[in-house]
């Protein structure tokens, strides 16, 4: 479980990087490789998740949090991508976001829920 943490946080790094090259810093909408709507706020929030996400995958607890906590937090901004393509003129949220904010969400969230029902004996030490 901590490997998906930390591979969630180095891509969600990396992505962002390569956004803020790509599209500037601007508050304008641009879409990044023709799928993702971005603009200068949303990476910053998915370079602030990337971060969380690298940095609990330090030690099983941590992650197991970040697995089940990031989990909800990516299917609900999925969910609210169907719901709104632009929330607040601030983040945009439509094209092919939302398909991966719903994958995202799903992979963590089960991964965190299966680290939770297993008994503490069989976890990997610290």
């Amino acid at each position: 479980m901590r490997w998906i943490a930390k591979v969630v946080g180095v891509l969600f790094i990396v992505g962002t990087l390569y956004a803020f090259v790509d599209t500037g810093f601007g508050m304008d909408t641009t879409m990044l490789l023709g799928l993702f709507p971005v603009n200068a706020l949303l990476n910053i929030v998915h370079l602030g998740l990337g971060v969380w996400s690298y940095s609990s995958s330090r030690a099983d607890t941590p992650a197991g949090h970040f697995c089940r906590w990031g989990g909800v937090v990516f299917i609900a901004l999925g969910a609210l991508g169907f719901a709104v393509d632009n929330s607040f003129d601030l983040l945009p949220m439509g094209g092919a976001d939302r398909f991966l904010h719903l994958g995202v969400g799903l992979v963590l969230l089960v991964t965190g829920l299966i680290d939770a029902a297993r008994p503490r004996a069989y976890r990997r030490p610290r």
